[in-house]
């Protein structure tokens, strides 16, 4: 750590050559079987520049090989660190809280996550940090928060007077009146928030109710549900002067919510700009990128795709998956569904945006809600299911605990997640088809016990129709026959229904196995209304 600081206190010039060259220089084991699982049929050229030192890398399965001081003509991307106090801050700090991000031309960046606001919740409020974006002065912020939107970053240079800053904290409480709005007047339906201020000193309140608003400039209420604070003036003149900033949250070394700036650090030109980003965690310097949190309790998570085009045993006249998540619905306690993510980030002209992810269970009802997610009946839900089965979409479903922490809620076994994934554009199926191996082998989605899927080497032809729809990467064409790759198929069962000649097929041999399914899911969540149970889940 001493070496680390001595290091990153080195002159600009020398600093970034050396971060350069040890990027350069990092052992790389051509040998091992994840690079060359990662590296598999697959050249990738890299060009970096960090703060003015350049070089390049060019990785394939056989061999590695850099040169420090030139650029390639056609490499694959452009690394760069512009700012030398990151190349600092990297070092230092020996792994950042990093999040990704996109420009105003939609290049992937790796940013850190700035502290603009530290959210203090009175005990035994929901402390969740949508709560508070769901403030008039947060309207903007809150629909620009889905993934996948892009906002500008803040200008560096900026500077406020407290007397500046009074000013507009007193046009923010007046312009929050937005009472006669339908959207305030069902966002504070039947509750009343509490909210004061402290902008290094500078205070104030404001009382959001559905038909009334009140506030006061100068004091703080002594009963707040949230305190907020701003952690700099240039933060909160650009907060209150309705700048666009692009906002995350987290949480600081005492557990506190924050909402965080996301300030761009790593930049990247790619040469194809349809290449995921995920192709990145392939090269041995992400590592160094990733902070490596402590894990104090490891949560079980489980998933499985359940093909809709597979019968067996007493379900054989019945739509398998329909009938597993109708057996879930049933015992629900509470169902949240939301516009997909996955398909209003890619823009997909396939599907449906609006059929998404599906949450079922008590901790479901601490979500905050966005203008894409709404709460619906147990009817609702079975006709959600067939539609999204209708419309061609692969229906997975099990227990992810970083489900419940995009929605800044805490997973207690109670929170049941299912996707309605498409080829084109699931984010499940890009990780696995560009990330690295090593990210992947840990994944929790599993095909579903007791599937098979076959290929009749005499009705294929090796069109390759099938390797055209499987985003897992489970199939590959090998003498002019499509074979199965059982380490990456997840048994969606796409290849079924696009093969021109009925060359493959899947089935599950006994009916048991569903049963194993939702006993499975079961063992590790409940979605039933926890009033009157002891909870087993852990």
């Amino acid at each position: 750590m001493v070496i680390r600081k001595i290091v990153s206190k080195l002159p600009a010039r020398m600093l970034s050559k050396l971060v350069l060259k040890g990027i350069l220089k990092k052992s790389v084991d051509t040998s091992d079987e994840i690079y060359q699982k990662d590296f598999k049929d697959f050249i990738f050229k890299v060009n970096w520049d960090i703060s003015g030192a350049i070089g390049y890398q060019i990785y394939n399965q056989t061999s590695y090989s850099y040169k420090f001081g030139e650029h390639l003509d056609d490499a694959d991307v452009l690394l760069s660190i512009p700012k030398i106090e990151h190349v600092r801050l990297m070092i230092r700090d020996n792994g950042l809280d990093l999040e990704m991000s996109r420009d105003k031309d939609r290049n992937f960046q790796l940013c850190i996550k700035d502290p603009l606001i530290i959210a203090r919740f009175k005990e035994g409020v929901n402390p969740n940090p949508r709560s508070v974006t769901q403030l008039p002065l947060f309207r903007d912020i809150q629909k620009q928060w889905h993934y996948g939107k892009t906002l500008f970053k803040p200008p560096e240079d900026v500077s406020a007077e407290k007397e500046e800053l009074e000013s507009l904290v007193k046009k923010m409480l007046k312009d929050s009146d937005h009472i006669s709005d339908e959207e305030y007047q069902k966002t504070f339906k039947d509750r009343i928030f509490k909210v004061n201020w402290d902008i290094q000193g500078i205070l104030a309140y404001q009382i959001f109710e559905e038909n009334r608003y009140t506030y006061e400039f100068g004091k703080n209420l002594d009963d707040a549900d949230v305190t907020l604070m701003p952690t700099s003036r240039k933060y909160a003149k650009l907060l209150f002067q309705g700048d666009p900033i692009d906002i995350t949250h987290g949480k600081d070394a005492h557990n506190n919510f924050q909402l965080c700036v996301k300030i761009p650090m790593l930049l990247t030109r790619f040469k194809d700009p349809n290449l995921s980003p995920l192709v990145l965690s392939k090269l041995p310097f992400s590592k160094s990128f990733r902070k490596e949190e402590k894990v104090e309790e490891k949560r079980e998570e489980y998933g499985s795709y359940i093909p809709v085009n597979l019968s067996a045993g007493e379900y054989q006249n019945e739509v398998i998956p329909l009938k597993v998540f109708e057996y879930f619905i049933e015992k629900a306690s509470n169902i949240v569904v939301c516009h997909c993510l996955c398909r209003i980030n890619y823009d997909c002209q396939n599907h449906d945006k609006t059929l998404g992810c599906m949450y079922m269970g008590d901790d479901t009802k601490n979500m905050v809600l966005t203008d894409i997610q709404r709460t619906i009946s147990k009817e609702e839900a079975v006709q959600y299911v067939k539609k999204a089965i209708d419309d061609g979409l692969i229906p997975l479903i099990g227990r992810s605990v970083g489900e419940t922490e995009g929605q800044s809620i805490e997973d207690t076994g109670h929170f049941l997640s299912s996707c309605f994934c498409c080829t084109c554009c699931c984010i499940n199926a890009k990780m696995i088809s560009n990330a690295s191996y090593a990210m992947i082998s840990d994944n929790m989605i599993k095909k579903m016990k007791g599937l098979e899927i076959k290929i009749d080497p005499a009705k294929c032809v090796g069109c390759g129709t099938c390797l055209e729809v499987c985003v897992f990467k489970g199939r590959e064409i090998v003498n002019g026959k499509a074979t199965i790759d059982p380490e990456f198929c997840l048994g969606c069962g796409r290849c079924v229904d696009v093969c021109p000649n009925g060359a493959i097929s899947i089935k599950i041999g006994d009916s048991s196995y569903i049963d194993e399914l939702i006993a499975k899911i079961e063992s590790i969540v409940d979605v039933e209304d926890q009033g009157n149970k002891i909870s087993t889940i852990s």
